[in-house]
């Protein structure tokens, strides 16, 4: 009868773990009171999984115009595209609020396209101020951001998107006009493109245009003077999704646009076996971070396949050493790295002799849900359930912590009952 309690009791415990889980994930409503626009402004902003649990890592932002509107699609494409697929580093978002349709056109829409247009009712020009000025700077001070940074707006913030390209150009590494509404004020925005394209001198950078079946958007015009001007600085790229429509074609464009900035980060498997040393596979990491200016771990996968040559060719001897250098030169892959090897020692020696490995950086790794389930779990596998039961438990507060996704809830509940 007393074991029945205590598994209800288990079961009680961990519904209500899963229920206090059930409204994490969509990270945290940020407000600012902003001196440009005179009024108080809120952003949705969204840390990386593992953002507290390796903080030798700096991450690209990803600014999202009518952040409110696109945050759930996008957030939800990040977590696999980065997050679980590692097919671009791992990224903060940061969704800009607007404060209903009119003030948003408002702000999208520039106050004068060219320097012979009339004014319009046009904001954008305050609005370019405010993320320059206020928003950027936000974020930059109070989280662990690089100096990389893009840009993304649809159909109005798709316009905003290139007036902000033409008037600080400087501003964003990467543009992403989704669908832009071209075709405002008699596409007015070309005539600026026409005027800025031509003398503006300023740092590299990319543009990803795209369209969707739409046959009235101007964004052929804009191209058409993309070619004529040829911009030295300007990387421009144009996709056609002729199968989408103006609504559905956004989280598409967005991921196919990341994952071209972003390229040369996942390594697919043929073309891992390609590199003819594992100091090449690091070697290529370290120069892909200094060239997009940030820290972060290896893939797991390039990880895993520098293990597998090591072990293939019987170097498992030379593997301290490479780790140990390895992390000079990527102190933020140094969790990835322990985390390998551990698993490698335990399948092919020993879950005892693995251990060590895992314990001897556990306070480095506090705040790593991962870690810790790493550690219960290699417990469980020696048999010490009491001891799993604990770890599990650790790692189950540092997820409550943190906010952690649904599914780590669900592994570390199962886990906790199955070792009491």
């Amino acid at each position: 009868m007393k074991k029945n309690i205590i598994v209800f009791m288990l079961c009680l415990f961990a519904y209500s773990a899963v229920g206090k889980a059930a409204s994490f994930g969509l990270g945290d409503r940020v407000s600012i009171d902003s001196k440009v626009l005179s009024t108080d402004r809120e952003l949705q902003v969204l840390l990386p999984e593992n953002y507290y649990a390796n903080t030798q890592a700096t991450y690209p932002v990803i600014y999202l115009i009518d952040g409110d509107y696109n945050f759930h699609g996008v957030s939800g494409m990040l977590d696999l595209l980065a997050n679980k697929g590692q097919l671009i580093p791992d990224v903060i978002l940061v969704g800009i609020a607007d404060k209903g349709t009119s003030q948003y056109h408002e702000y999208m829409t520039p106050s004068a396209f060219d320097s012979k247009a009339k004014p319009s009712k046009g904001k954008a020009a305050e609005f370019i101020g405010f993320i320059t000025e206020e928003v950027k700077p936000y974020i930059d001070n109070n989280y662990r951001s690089a100096d990389s940074s893009t840009l993304v707006g649809h159909s109005m913030g798709g316009l905003f998107v290139l007036n902000m390209l033409l008037e600080k150009p400087s501003a964003f590494n990467n543009y992403v006009a989704i669908s832009p509404s071209v075709w405002v004020a008699d596409q007015g925005i070309i005539a600026k493109a026409k005027e800025k394209l031509t003398k503006e001198q300023h740092q590299p950078v990319s543009l990803f245009l795209s369209l969707a079946d739409e046959t009235r958007m101007g964004q052929y015009d804009f191209i058409n003077t993309l070619d004529l001007t040829q911009p030295n600085n300007i990387d421009w790229q144009f996709k056609h999704y002729p199968d989408e429509n103006h609504n559905s074609v956004g989280i598409i464009a967005l991921r196919d646009s990341l994952k071209a900035i972003y390229k040369p980060w996942y390594i697919v498997e043929n073309k891992l076996s390609t590199f003819k040393t594992s100091e090449s596979i690091v070697e290529h990491y370290q120069t892909i971070m200094t060239e997009f200016g940030f820290s972060q771990s290896m893939p797991s996968t390039s990880v895993q396949e520098i293990f597998r040559r090591h072990y293939r060719n019987k170097k498992i001897a030379l593997l301290p050493q490479f780790i140990e250098e390895t992390i000079k030169k990527l102190p933020a892959s140094k969790q990835t790295f322990i985390a390998m090897q551990a698993k490698y020692i335990a399948h092919f020696d020993s879950p005892k002799a693995s251990l060590p490995i895992l314990t001897d950086v556990e306070k480095e790794f506090s705040q790593s849900i991962d870690h810790l389930k790493a550690i219960a779990s290699t417990y469980e596998q020696l048999g010490d359930k009491d001891m799993a039961h604990k770890y599990y438990q650790k790692a189950l507060v540092v997820a409550e912590n943190q906010k952690a996704n649904q599914w780590q809830f669900n592994i570390i509940n199962a886990k906790l009952v199955a070792t009491k």
